[in-house]
């Protein structure tokens, strides 16, 4: 039987989860090709977008003349993490237009109790890096120590600070260390490698200073065995940065992708100044030939920072747009992640917007083509296209004109699936 749903009845569609996924014809819509919007016709055929017109149809659905365009992606955030609070996250996500989500740290004990819940055709897709690689006192060894005094210890019940080693982060101080404990870091299989570089050019005033907890990582002189053995095991490798000095380091190491641009919500201390933070344009031009990618987080400027000095505010802000606007001359990837826990990319993509560094156009095809690329790079999804999964949001306006549409979605499809 064949059914022809109206996007006039928005509510009704919630309740329209098929256990088996159906047949759709698509009328009447705009869909996006990258560059603008077609009015092309596709059917979704066991999640799959095609042209052709099938043997049967089990739904129509009349767009309405709306504007169709790829999910998002979150490309930096540590929720979803723990059970007790999935199904918030799930529906935050959603809701968002987020579908693909990149954790570059996590506990696999926590992770592992929602595996059967994520990486379906009606919830989100997620890949875990688990536990980190750091220095013994970096960075995130406080930040999981505090969590045990928050709501998160329900999820990690008789844990202590001791025990988060091993499973929320790695110690690495020698080389032998990455021989030893590699068995460990790969056991759970991450689906991609963490370091954490903090303030490297002071890797050894920071490394046996107590004072520097939490704010420092590695030493730079072990990534590159560390990313080599990575890269042979299959596993490509993010690398958090907070100066332009770790940035180069993690780039002539070989690392895949920077975790944070400098700048992202840095305070001016200890007699640094804004210019320290500004990226120089021989490293820029080195990670465009490398073919490594940033996500800049630099909405953490306004969701982590409590502004009190509007003239660091001020200098923070033009630190940020020299920066970007030197990786979008030299065309140097840059992804769309929030990491605020409570928050979804959704807030990075607003923060980007009101920089005023890029175009409408530009702004779309970062969020729903190069983030979930970055994420599930093997998969076929962020195009509308022959073949790729039936998998996008139908907007009410043309973002191309009216970028704040990408923040009222009217319709969710998943794989086929029609979500709300």
């Amino acid at each position: 039987m064949k059914y022809l749903l109206s996007l006039l009845f928005p509510g009704w569609l919630s309740c329209c989860v098929h256990a088996q996924t159906p047949v759709i014809h698509f009328t009447n819509g705009y869909w996006f090709n990258g560059n603008g919007f077609d009015t092309t016709v596709f059917y979704s055929v066991n999640g799959l977008l095609t042209k052709t017109k099938p043997a049967s149809v089990d739904t129509v659905i009349d767009l309405h003349h709306q504007y169709l365009i790829p999910p998002f992606g979150e490309a930096h955030n540590h929720s979803p993490d723990t059970e007790p609070d999935f199904a918030v996250f799930r529906e935050r996500y959603l809701s968002d237009g987020i579908y693909y989500i990149k954790n570059p740290n996590s506990i696999p004990f926590t992770t592992q109790k929602i595996q059967n819940q994520i990486n379906n055709p009606t919830s989100l897709d997620i890949v875990f890096a688990n536990g980190g690689l750091t220095s013994a006192g970096g960075h995130p060894s406080g930040l999981y120590s505090y969590l045990l005094t928050t709501i998160y210890k329900k999820s990690i019940t008789g844990w202590t600070n001791k025990s988060m080693e091993g499973h929320a982060y790695y110690v690495i101080s020698n080389k032998d260390d990455i021989d030893k404990k590699w068995p460990f870091i790969t056991a759970d299989k991450p689906s991609f490698i963490k370091l954490y570089l903090l303030y490297s050019e002071e890797f050894e005033r920071r490394d046996k200073d107590s004072v520097y907890n939490g704010k420092k990582g590695l030493n730079p002189k072990l990534l590159k065995a560390i990313i080599q053995k990575a890269h042979a095991s299959g596993l490509t490798v993010s690398c958090h940065a907070e100066t332009p000095a770790d940035v180069l380091n993690a780039v002539k190491a070989g690392a895949n992708e920077i975790n944070h641009l400098p700048g992202y919500q840095v305070r001016w201390k200890e007699g640094y100044t804004a210019d320290y933070y500004l990226l120089p344009e021989t490293t820029v031009k080195l990670m465009k030939k490398a073919d490594v990618h940033a996500d800049a987080t630099y909405s953490l400027a306004e969701t982590e920072i409590i502004e009190t000095d509007s003239v660091q505010y001020r200098l923070r802000k033009e630190v940020q747009q020299k920066n970007l606007l030197l990786l979008k001359k030299y065309k140097v990837p840059v992804t769309i992640a929030c990491d605020s826990y409570n928050l979804t990319s959704k807030t990075e993509a607003d923060y980007l917007y009101r920089l005023g560094i890029y175009s409408n156009l530009e702004l779309l095809r970062m969020w729903c083509e190069t983030t979930p690329l970055a994420i599930f790079p093997k998969r076929k999804i962020a195009f509308l296209k022959e073949g790729y999964e039936a998998s996008f949001l139908v907007l009410k306006e043309n973002p191309l004109l009216h970028f704040d549409s990408v923040f009222n979605i009217q319709l969710r499809i998943k794989q086929g699936n029609l979500l709300w």
